[in-house]
């Protein structure tokens, strides 16, 4: 049975397999698996034709995916993501729906809340009150942020509000409120925001502050625009360890599009007053001139470019393997030799996002149903690549199934996002999404501290 190569997938004979000393795969002669850690933990009965899983030696793999066979085994197996660790079930059992609230439906299309019902929407905050309070917070300001965040802030986070001190030094956060910008999310741990009582010390409630309803748990909100947009910037990065890659900007009320700003919030509100002064009268104008002459002048002493395109962001835009329905692309590790770490899903995003669609706006249950089922297929498919190390498959299906929004779609997106965020050790990003799919809210309220 091992040449070579260390063991095959099937054993040769009946004696041999039953003389083979490692634990019999649940999945028997119909298991796909084809990575070597699986066939050298378990084994796997004789006499069966070739799988039409991907192979990975010698030429590059096919985009697409085919399905497993069906087993009716049952029980975990450590080679493959079982059902209690997916939540998908098997290969033909629908992926679980949220059912929205009688009091709160959202538009299913995906095209955004009307600003009349969004208004009206807060997190009820006393839900987590079975949740366990947060230790003190840490004396460094930093660690602080991070402790209830799950991210650090950059360095040109905090010297912002140094600037924002000198332009208003009894209120920072509002040095840009006549230009319709104020300084919120991390930023309230500067302020002094937080004057908080042990109930309220909960990491899901900062999880939550001022995270817009297509905000994706590498997005944090810093600044937050017009209620009628629900415009708003936000530091975006890859990996919770790492500084953000740039700020990006969304309107929240039109749709889940993100736009790629500036490296630094400097740039980044650089860019929205030049933006704004184009859109004035002659007496903001000036104003807009006056803070934007203050901004620039700090920026040169503090050597920080006011650019919004670096060489840094050009770096990491080619290192995405994905655009992603939200316009921020998707880094992930891929080991180029053997490409294990991502495949494109096995819809396009136009065929995709047409499934979508289907599903939201069905008028009948069979076609509805018809959609969930193409659903599905993409589904099993990106699970079936996690089993196989490609995490970044599931995350990005993840990401334009919340991008895309309903609640038709929220707890598959939370499925795939958790998986692929906790294989690829970004377990910050999995409670992020975790918290906020399971209280996902259109609206403006998104101050969980206020009174």
């Amino acid at each position: 049975m091992a040449g070579n190569d260390g063991p095959t997938l099937n054993c040769e004979t009946i004696e041999e397999y039953q003389k083979d000393p490692r634990i019999a795969c649940k999945y028997g002669a119909k298991c796909y698996q084809k990575n070597s850690v699986h066939i050298n933990k378990y084994k796997h009965p004789p006499h069966v034709k070739d799988t039409k899983a991907t192979k990975r030696r010698g030429a590059k793999r096919p985009n697409k995916v085919a399905l497993p066979p069906q087993s009716d085994s049952d029980g975990p197996d450590d080679g493959h993501v079982s059902d209690a660790a997916s939540g998908t079930g098997s290969p033909k059992r629908k992926a679980p729906k949220l059912k929205a609230a009688s009091d709160n439906e959202e538009d299913q299309s995906g095209a955004g809340p009307s600003q009349d019902a969004a208004s009206t929407v807060t997190v009820d905050v006393h839900s987590f009150d079975s949740e366990p309070e947060l230790p003190p917070s840490p004396s460094d300001i930093k660690q602080s942020i991070k402790q209830k965040f799950l991210v650090e802030m950059p360095e040109d986070f905090y010297l912002f509000w140094d600037f924002c001190e000198s332009v208003n030094g009894s209120n920072p956060a509002l040095a840009f409120k006549d230009l319709g910008l104020r300084l919120v999310g991390p930023f309230d741990v500067l302020s002094s925001h937080f004057k908080l009582d042990s109930s309220q010390r909960k990491q899901s409630l900062f999880l939550l502050h001022w995270r817009y309803y297509y905000d994706p748990p590498g997005f944090q909100t810093v600044l937050k625009g017009d209620d009628t947009k629900q415009f708003h910037i936000g530091y975006f990065r890859d990996d919770p360890k790492s500084m953000p890659a740039f700020l990006a900007s969304n309107c929240a009320a039109k749709d889940g599009v993100f736009t790629q700003v500036a490296e630094n919030i400097f740039g980044a509100v650089n860019a929205y007053l030049n933006d704004l002064k184009k859109a004035s009268n002659p007496f903001l104008q000036s104003k807009i001139a006056r803070l934007q002459k203050s901004l620039q002048d700090y920026a040169k002493g503090s050597d920080i470019t006011l650019d919004t395109k670096t060489q840094a962001m050009r770096l990491r835009d080619r290192k995405s393997v994905s655009k992603t329905f939200n316009g921020l692309g998707l880094v992930v590790p891929v080991e180029k030799r053997t490409e294990i770490g991502y495949r494109e899903l096995i819809e396009t995003d136009v065929n995709l996002k047409r499934i979508l669609k289907r599903i939201a706006e069905a008028e009948r249950q069979d076609v509805k149903d018809k959609g969930l089922d193409q659903l599905q297929q993409v589904i099993t498919a990106a699970n079936i690549a996690n089993d196989e190390c490609d995490f970044g498959t599931s995350v990005e299906l993840g990401l334009d199934l919340f991008a895309f929004g309903g609640p038709e779609f929220d707890q598959s997106a939370l499925q795939l996002l958790t998986t692929g965020y906790t294989l690829l050790g970004r377990p910050e990003f999995a409670k992020i999404a975790r918290v906020h799919i399971n209280n996902r809210q259109k609206g403006v309220k998104l101050d969980m501290f206020s009174s």
